[in-house]
């Protein structure tokens, strides 16, 4: 907690230095720095690219995507919170940055819930879960079957210790009492890459990534995580259909500035965000790359959101003891 407080008054006396002038200024009056917490051509750096093209025209001002990649998004994520609190830089917040590394790494140098300023939540994208086509279980209700006779030889590929694979995969275990076994990968396109060559029996992740597998046949989707069936997968229940609706968790995407950013630049930047989510433009590009747009771009639903997400999924993580698996 020494950190926290540490960067708390070292933002605080940032924002006392220019929050009065930066109530009175024109913003923005230049660039604004959009940090990526990872690499470049994801799924999360093209969305953070989409939006910042559309967001830079509500603004006047272009949008400037800065990746920084490395342990799992908390070094951008840090950078962001470490940044002067003037809304010229600003960050991409994710279910892995905001809940499952706090929840996983206790020495990270930022609170996710104080050492920030949420401004919105952009959209989200659907998990699936998926098997090899080579998986003897045509349905979930297969799947489920198998695993009780033998879940201890299954194992289950994601994009690293503490991931938001992880989590699923501690959560499908603990909901089927199985012991299908971990297998962390560095990133999700190798461990995607393995399970369609036939080395993973499954895994659980986002549709950009293994949508184009499902469609050439190679992998087979037995669930989905999403309110309602996916138009592209009509034929795949979601998991609250199938009576696990703690498996229905999506990856959501949000914007944050530091802590202590100043009302009227908050003001501004909710606007233009929401403003870009209902371009046509942007919902089309959105579209054609699975991101599904929020409904409610406000900083006090963003806010509420992520504290909701944190405590329901922080004290399950800490329970399993993920940092050690």
């Amino acid at each position: 907690m020494n950190v926290f407080k540490q960067l708390g008054a070292t933002i605080a006396l940032m924002a006392a230095c220019t929050g009065a002038m930066a109530q009175a200024e024109p913003f923005p009056t230049k660039p604004i720095k959009l940090i990526v917490p990872f690499a470049v051509g994801g799924p999360t750096d093209i969305l953070a690219r989409i939006l910042g093209e559309t967001l830079g025209e509500k603004l006047g001002q272009p949008v400037i995507v800065d990746n920084k990649g490395g342990a799992g998004g908390s070094i951008g994520s840090e950078a962001v919170a470490y940044s002067a609190p003037d809304g010229y830089t600003i960050g991409l917040a994710t279910i892995s940055t905001h809940v499952v590394n706090p929840s996983c790494n206790k020495h990270l140098k930022y609170d996710p819930l104080t050492s920030f300023t949420p401004i919105a939540l952009i959209g989200n994208m659907p998990n699936i879960l998926v098997v090899n086509s080579r998986f003897k279980a045509a349905d979930f209700q297969a799947f489920r079957d198998a695993t009780k006779q033998e879940s201890a030889d299954l194992n289950a590929g994601t994009a690293g210790p503490c991931s938001f694979g992880q989590v699923m995969l501690e959560h499908l275990n603990d909901t089927l009492g199985t012991q299908i076994r971990h297998v962390p990968y560095r990133g999700s396109g190798p461990a995607v890459s393995d399970l369609v060559g036939g080395s993973l029996d499954l895994m659980m992740d986002i549709y950009p990534l293994v949508g184009p597998h499902i469609k050439t046949g190679k992998l087979r989707a037995l669930a989905v995580a999403w309110p309602e069936r996916l138009a592209v997968l009509p034929d795949v229940p979601t998991f609250g259909e199938l009576g696990l609706p703690v498996m229905n968790t999506t990856s959501w995407y949000g914007i944050v500035a530091p802590a202590h950013l100043p009302e009227a630049r908050l003001a501004t930047l909710a606007k233009a965000i929401a403003d870009s989510l209902q371009d046509p433009k942007l919902q089309r590009r959105f579209a054609e790359a699975s991101i599904y747009p929020s409904t409610d771009a406000t900083p006090g639903a963003f806010s509420t959101f992520l504290k909701d997400q944190f405590d329901k999924e922080s004290a399950f993580i800490q329970s399993r003891n993920m940092a050690g698996n």
